[in-house]
Formats: C-alpha cells, structure tokens, sequence
C-alpha cells in the first residue's frame, strides 16, 4: 500500500500547471502474450500479459515487420535496421549489431534468419543441426553471413531453413529427419540443397518440421512431418519429396505454416485452414484436426499469420481477429490458461488500425496507438518510473523537484504527477513528476 503524501495536490497545482505532451499518432508495435522472458517488450518480465501493451519506446516505432516464436521477438525498422527483445536479458528493444540493411526476418524456436537489401542471408542461434547453414554445427550468438546469395525471403524452421532465391528456387538446411529439407531424402545437410519444387515459387515458409511453397499460378507445394495433416493432402503421411496441397486450394496469395498446421490466404480475401487443431488454431469452432483444407467464413482478409498453436488474420478494415491457443493470454481479451482457448476468429480488443501481425507465444501487432490508464505513481522512487510507465504504454515527461520539509519521509520519491492517476491519456503521452528532494536547511 503507498504511504499518504499530504503536499500532493499542493504540489501538483504550483509545480506542474502544463498539461503533458501528447503522443505521436503513428501505428507502433503491440504485444501481449507469454512474457516470462520479456518477450513483450514494456520493461518488464510480468506474464502473462492479457492485453496488447503499446511499445512506446524507440523500437517500437517505424515497423514494417515482427517476428517472435518463443523467446525473444523482432521488429524491422523502415530503416533496414532489425531491433529485437527478450531472451531473458533485455526487457526494452535495441538494435541487432553486424547486420547490413535488412528487408525480411524470420525468427524460430532456436535460430534467426535476416534478409539484406542486398540478397545476402545471416543467421544466427542455435546450429545442431546445421541450420545455420555454414558447414558446422557450432552454435552463433552474433549475425554469421551463409554462403547463397541473392535470396529474397527466407523462413526458420524447427531446426530447418528455409531460403527463396529471386530466381524462384528454393533452397533448404538443417534438420531432415521427415524429409522437411525438400530433397528427397532424410539425410541432415549443413549446407543449402536445392528443394524439389517445380520453379516460379514467389514465397515460402515454415515454423514446424515442414515446409510450405507458393508458387506463381496460386498453387501450394507441401514436404516434411505429417501427423497431424499439415500438408494438406488428405492424408498423415510424411513426404521428403513435395506434393501439392489439395487442389481445391488454388488463386493463393499468401501462405503461412505454422508448427503444426497452416493458413492460406486466397486472391478473394478467404482463408483456408488445414492441420493440427487441437487448441483451436484452424477456426473452425472445433479442437479436430484437419488433414483436408477447411474454408473459413471470413471476407476482406489481408494478411495472416501461424503460429505455435495461434492464428492471426487482418482485414480491409484494420481489424485483427485472432484464434487458436490462450494459455499465456495470446487471444489479447483478458482472459489466460489452458481452458480458454479461441475456436473461431475473433477481432481482438483494443487493437485498430493494424497493418501488419504475427502469431506467436507472444502476438506482435502494428497498430494505431489507442488509450490507456494513467497509473498512480506516488511512492515510485524517480529513478524507477520508467518500468511502470512503460507496463502501460506511457513514456516519462518532465522531472521535477521540490525540497519541501514536509516531504522529508519521502526523499527521491515521486510526490505529485501529470496526468493525474486513473486519467485516460493516448499511447505514447507522457507523464511529469514532482520528486521530494531534501530541503537546503535539512530535514527536521
């Protein structure tokens, strides 16, 4: 419980008679979820979060692209600069040294993969498999340059890459104990193969233990495990050699495989959803797994994103609807544990404007900034207002001190702030303070 300050509101009305700036209007990132590792990127490391928090610190800010898996997540800067999060050792975004400017990124369960304007491909994490791609296994914690170049996208599998080369050609390393390298075989390379896919692939992915492949007709091309259906032919047979999804899927625009199972988008602005079900996560209101395609009733959808056991899908309105797993609070409506889980696609609240997601332990959405709750910050030592400034949405404003006799029990704490507590403010707003510092003559 905080102790009473009996100078507040004298303070407040003589030492901060401005009202605090306001907030840059701009989409910025927003993140919810599992944050044990601080993977949500608001200065703290409290989970689960149930409800999107606004970054408003610098990382959060001129994004085209998130990432994040498990532990830590990504943002992709206008710039071509890639900031990340998490991880246990950071708790605010800072960029990722030794990278050139970057266009696309990928993050995994183990390993990370940035795309360089200039088709060059780093990566970096984990590498027992040889997912890395230089020939070794031996882990690297800093960005390593692989040897293929002119690569346009690339995605991270469970102990696998994934690379797209501007020609069309798909390439693959790593892990390939279900054929998920694409080559025909099982056999483990660390080194890239080419994938055995017909030419004209326009976009690829994979998060799980299989691969998926866009080609330029609208046709998909799936490879790798198949327990739960994920490639989407009808059966739970694994293939080492690609096959097409289903024909009924066709006029695809956009694919996005999940661990276990997979979303396409299609050129009408539907989705379709097939594989691992068993928190929900195709949308079709029940936990059954599908190895055949199943058409969701949704219109107007741009974008979409799989994730552990999560889906994410925006539409034309800037709407994110979200299903699939809430065990940490990833559905964003307040509620979290295992029996909550979403079965059909619901707008997540709190959230517009939203120009680009991705699923994850941790959803990450760039969204408008919306309102948040000021919080009482009397009895916060000054030097600490940033964490619970942050745990909002809110950035620290102007500091300012009073050496009141009065407030001797109180030194370095914050006496008096504006806004007040309990004020609505937009994300992003700051919060001034009044510090109690001791008086010249002493303390009584």
């Amino acid at each position: 419980m905080k102790r009473p300050l009996l100078a507040a509101t004298l303070l407040l009305t003589t030492a901060l008679p401005t009202p605090a700036a306001h907030a840059d209007t701009t989409p910025i990132v927003h993140a919810w979820g599992y944050n044990f590792f601080g993977q949500v990127g608001n200065g703290t490391n409290d989970t689960p979060v149930t409800h999107p928090i606004p970054m408003v610190s610098t990382g959060g800010h001129n994004v085209t692209q998130t990432s994040g898996v498990y532990l830590e997540s990504y943002a992709l800067h206008t710039d071509g600069t890639l900031w990340t999060w998490g991880n246990g050792t950071q708790q605010i975004p800072r960029p990722v040294p030794g990278l050139p400017p970057i266009k696309q990124i990928s993050s995994g369960t183990g390993h990370n993969l940035a795309v360089g304007r200039d088709g060059s491909l780093w990566a970096w994490g984990s590498n027992d498999f040889g997912e890395l791609g230089d020939g070794t296994t031996t882990r690297t914690p800093t960005p390593k340059k692989a040897p293929i170049t002119g690569i346009v996208q690339a995605a991270a599998g469970t102990g696998f890459t994934l690379a797209l080369k501007s020609n069309g050609e798909a390439f693959a390393w790593g892990l390939n104990r279900f054929g998920q390298l694409g080559d025909g075989t099982t056999t483990q390379r660390t080194t890239p193969v080419r994938v055995k896919v017909p030419y004209g692939i326009t976009q690829i992915s994979a998060t799980g233990e299989f691969g998926m492949a866009l080609r330029n007709d609208g046709s998909l091309w799936s490879w790798g495990t198949n327990s739960s259906g994920e490639l989407g032919d009808g059966t739970t047979t694994d293939h080492p050699t690609p096959i097409r999804v289903d024909r009924h899927v066709s006029g695809i625009t956009t694919v996005s495989a999940g661990i276990a199972h997979t979303l396409a988008r299609a050129a009408d602005g539907t989705i379709w959803t097939w594989g691992r079900n068993w928190t929900g996560q195709l949308g079709d209101g029940t936990t059954t797994d599908h190895a055949t395609p199943v058409h969701l009733p949704l219109t107007g959808i741009t974008h979409v994103s799989a994730g552990t056991g999560e889906s994410l899908a925006i539409d034309t309105t800037g709407t994110l609807r979200y299903w699939g797993d809430n065990t940490y609070g990833q559905a964003g409506n307040g509620t979290a544990g295992p029996d909550h889980p979403v079965l059909t696609p619901t707008p997540v609240n709190g959230l517009t404007g939203v120009v680009t997601a991705s699923a994850g332990l941790v959803p990450l959405a760039v969204a408008a900034p919306g309102p948040v709750v000021v919080p009482d910050l009397t009895a916060t030592l000054g030097v600490l207002v940033n964490r619970p400034l942050l745990a909002v949405g809110l950035l620290p404003g102007t500091t300012t001190t009073t050496p009141d006799s009065r407030l001797c029990n109180h030194l370095g704490e914050i006496v008096s702030q504006n806004p007040q507590p309990g004020h609505t403010a937009t994300a992003g707003s700051t919060v001034d303070i009044v510090v109690a510092v001791r008086p010249a003559n002493g303390c009584l």
